[in-house]
């Protein structure tokens, strides 16, 4: 008999847990346009579950309460669940193949058909890390990039937060540790224990504020950096976020993903792989046809080497 009950009340408490999970998701959804039921039940159970902690909440429901009540924690819960982990020059090797394996391709095609616009997008851009070390790589490797073409980096990201420090341009040490010496005493300016970094650069990026889940607000785009954010989808969703991210990009376009992710469903037969162990992918497609004859690259050459750090 007691054992029975126990399970009766183990059953009920479930099903209590479920709901309150239920009406978390609505008030996460209202608050941050994040629907919690596409991305991985153990990924956001696990987030859920050291905001639920932090506020000393014995389970579920109480912590619901807390939600519903407390705007704060709202948004904090919303940070909690969307990833702000970045640096410059983030696996250095990832931007090193950019330099050597993309870079080249890019502007080869742009020049054989005459081509003058350039745009990267940096998807769940965070605090404009990843798009700035773009810019950096540009105006270092390929100087005349910035004066031969138009040229435009998008950064996005989903917490106005984040965007409006990216805006800033201002950042801590640790944020520059794979910055070379050099380019760190260039482009930024210490100020205080932070480091502003130069406008010249930061005027080449343009931030958004953007889910990948809503339509694609850009198009024609070079080449898209979409780092460690399909892992926290479920597959389903992964492949029809790299269909949009597909539809948005050129012909012979580059992808670059996190190196623990990979194509998902249909977007497989859409890339060809061009860099395994750095996750970067190439999109199918008619290459450009010159309309100039041959290619001139003059003054285009990429060094061999950026000098950052492994």
């Amino acid at each position: 008999m007691g054992s029975e009950r126990e399970s009766q009340r183990s059953s009920i408490h479930g099903r209590l847990e479920e709901e309150a999970y239920r009406r978390l998701r609505d008030l996460v959804v209202a608050a941050g346009g994040i629907d919690l039921d596409l991305y991985k039940d153990r990924v956001m159970l696990r987030r859920i579950a050291v905001r639920q902690r932090a506020c000393e909440s014995p389970d579920l429901r109480v912590y619901l309460r807390r939600v519903a009540r407390d705007p704060i924690e709202r948004a904090q819960l919303v940070k909690a669940l969307t990833i702000h982990v970045s640096q410059f020059f983030r696996n250095p090797s990832t931007f090193r193949a950019i330099e050597h394996e993309a870079l080249p391709c890019i502007l080869s095609d742009k020049e054989r058909i005459g081509a003058r616009v350039l745009r990267f997008w940096s998807v769940g851009c965070a605090c404009g890390e990843e798009p700035y070390s773009l810019a950096l790589l540009l105006m270092e490797v390929a100087p005349d990039v910035t004066r031969r073409y138009s040229t435009t980096i998008y950064g996005t990201d989903v917490d106005p937060g984040c965007l409006h420090l990216a805006q800033e341009g201002c950042y801590p040490a640790i944020s520059l540790k794979s910055v070379p010496a050099r380019w760190k005493q260039r482009y930024f300016t210490p100020v205080g224990t932070d480091y502003h970094l130069a406008p010249e650069v930061r005027r080449m990026v343009y931030f958004r504020l953007h889910s990948i889940l809503d339509p694609v607000p850009f198009g024609r785009i070079d080449l898209v950096v979409f780092r460690n954010v399909l892992i926290y989808m479920t597959e389903q969703l992964q492949e029809r976020v790299l269909l949009a991210v597909h539809g948005a990009l050129n012909v012979g376009g580059f992808l670059i993903l996190g190196k623990v992710e990979g194509l998902a469903g249909v977007a497989r037969g859409l890339f060809d792989a061009v860099n395994v162990p750095e996750r970067i992918y190439r999109k199918h497609g008619r290459r450009p046809v010159s309309r100039r004859g041959s290619a001139d690259l003059a003054g285009l050459e990429l060094p061999m080497d950026i000098g950052l750090s492994a």
